[in-house]
């Protein structure tokens, strides 16, 4: 009851674990700590508490400059990405390995970019050499906009390679790294990323409802000058200008997500303590490369083409020849109290997800969800061998 108001028409089944494509389930910490009651943001505490955000952020993107933390989920980020750096005209190359990075076209065209879309199958990633391509047939671009971990087919493109190619041409690039900071590597500054956008409720363990938004100098630069070519409204939400009052004098410019700060803090805080960003890159690699094995070992076959362009954050199993992706899900649902995600666009039907991210990112939740998997699969009659998927996945 909440008001006097009567809920139960309301209530919702809650898996006992959820390992889909993101959000996961999250750690019980960060659950305790955004149960906490308010402050006021301009108080010195919640300041100080802001600046150590600020900084945990930073060794995770490894960035000497301050990190934005906009409420708003993440395609939030994304779109102030294109906002400020794309002005009508501007020829923009956006990579399209995945359901996400198709769709982040339509973003750049809605700022006046003139969009050339470098498209490969959604079971691979982007060659270098197929940018490079792109980039010498248009030498006028501007940006380069790309998803370093594709959720949706559980891909991941070659960030560093990336961007030091174009940063190196004088293109600014926006990377969509939702769902790959925190569990795969990134490094802002020597790798000469200009806007890196992930979010608090993938890798990082914590619940959805922010944008964490690095920016590199060419970035603010890009931003000033769109802003007063275009006379686009430097007061508005999808502006990163009021937030150089944050960066220069420790001073948000809106008032932030008090109870998901307290959220972000306390996960932040579980990756310091078990040995900083590295070591929760480590701890992910080890989760997808146990979640491949055991996969392999059951007899099912891996969407991505090759282990290389595979993420560290979510595994994409192809659906068996004769079975219902939903009716499988349904039974792990139901029956098991394990979520996982199935495809999305085209890939419905064809592939289910698996995601091992934050929280999840474990032995005993990837036990747990292969050890399911099998068991639903068995039960719709498609023959697997369980004992050897969770062997395989443990040596590994």
């Amino acid at each position: 009851m909440i008001g006097g108001i009567m809920t139960t028409e309301f209530r919702t089944r809650i898996p006992d674990l959820m390992m889909a494509s993101g959000p996961c389930s999250v750690y019980p910490q960060v659950l305790a700590a955004m149960g906490q009651q308010m402050v006021h943001h301009r108080t010195d505490n919640f300041v100080e508490l802001m600046l150590s955000v600020s900084a945990d952020l930073s060794k995770l993107f490894k960035t000497n400059g301050r990190v934005l933390p906009i409420e708003g989920e993440s395609i939030l980020g994304l779109e102030m990405a294109a906002y400020n750096l794309v002005e009508p005209g501007d020829v923009c190359v956006n990579l399209a390995s995945g359901y996400y990075g198709a769709g982040y076209a339509k973003v750049l065209r809605a700022y006046g970019g003139d969009v050339v879309d470098v498209a490969v199958p959604y079971n691979t990633s982007v060659p270098i050499d197929q940018v490079r391509g792109a980039l010498d047939r248009h030498p006028d671009a501007k940006v380069l906009a790309f998803v370093h971990s594709e959720t949706p087919s559980a891909s991941e493109n070659p960030m560093e390679a990336i961007c030091r190619e174009c940063h190196e041409r004088g293109v600014l690039t926006i990377v969509d790294s939702v769902s790959g900071v925190g569990g795969s590597d990134v490094r802002f500054d020597e790798w000469g990323v200009d806007v890196c956008v992930t979010g608090t409720q993938k890798c990082l363990g914590s619940t959805p409802g922010m944008s964490l938004v690095a920016l590199s100098g060419r970035a603010w630069e890009r931003a000033e000058a769109v802003t007063a070519r275009t006379g686009r409204y430097e007061r508005s939400y999808l502006s990163f200008l009021p937030w150089r009052q944050w960066v220069e004098r420790d001073y948000v410019p809106y008032t932030p997500p008090i109870s998901s700060i307290y959220g972000l803090k306390a996960a932040l805080d579980i990756i310091m303590d078990e040995g900083g960003i590295d070591a929760s890159i480590a701890r992910h690699e080890r989760a997808a490369r146990a979640t491949r094995a055991g996969v392999r070992a059951m007899g099912l076959e891996l969407w991505v083409d090759d282990d290389a362009n595979m993420a560290n954050s979510v595994t994409a199993v192809t659906v068996p020849d004769g079975i219902d992706d939903r009716k499988l899900r349904g039974i792990m649902d139901d029956e098991y109290g394990l979520h996982i995600s199935g495809g999305l666009g085209d890939e419905a039907g064809r592939l289910i997800r698996i995601g091992h991210m934050g929280y999840t990112a474990s032995r005993q939740k990837v036990v747990t969800a292969l050890g399911v998997l099998g068991s639903a699969l068995a039960e719709l009659g498609h023959p697997v061998d369980v004992t050897a998927g969770l062997e395989a996945a443990l040596e590994a």
